[in-house]
């Protein structure tokens, strides 16, 4: 599928669901292919996991500013991105095993490093050189 046709998708999804930037919709797209991309073969990602993938892209594509950057896409809790899972597989531009449900979801969990905790972590005391 070409980008423009993927657009389009997206458009659709923003006329019925205006909750998430349009940006949050390539991200979690993006997120799923980063985590299937490093599994040793490719398969089906449970939830759990795509979320501790989502974690990593964020971390690795935002560095410290990934919660500020999830949160102004409307991304702020597990569920919202099972919502957005849900809507890109209503699209077909994700797909869904049967086992999969969208409660899968409604779990507690960080989508980001709390971007306060590096700074507000001590550092070890550096080694004393003579």
């Amino acid at each position: 599928m070409n980008q423009t046709a993927i657009d389009q998708k997206i458009d659709e999804i923003l006329g019925r669901e205006d909750r998430y930037d349009r940006a949050a919709y390539k991200f979690v797209a993006q997120a799923v292919t980063f985590t299937v991309g490093r599994l040793p073969a490719h398969r089906h990602v449970s939830a759990l996991e795509l979320l501790y993938g989502l974690r990593d892209f964020a971390r690795q594509e935002y560095g410290p500013m990934a919660a500020m950057v999830l949160n102004a896409w409307g991304l702020k809790s597990a569920s919202d991105v099972g919502r957005i899972v849900y809507l890109l597989i209503d699209a077909k531009l994700l797909s869904a095993s049967p086992e999969d449900d969208p409660t899968d979801f409604d779990v507690e969990f960080q989508l980001a490093d709390d971007d306060s905790s590096p700074a507000d972590t001590p550092l070890p005391p550096l080694p004393r050189i003579d």
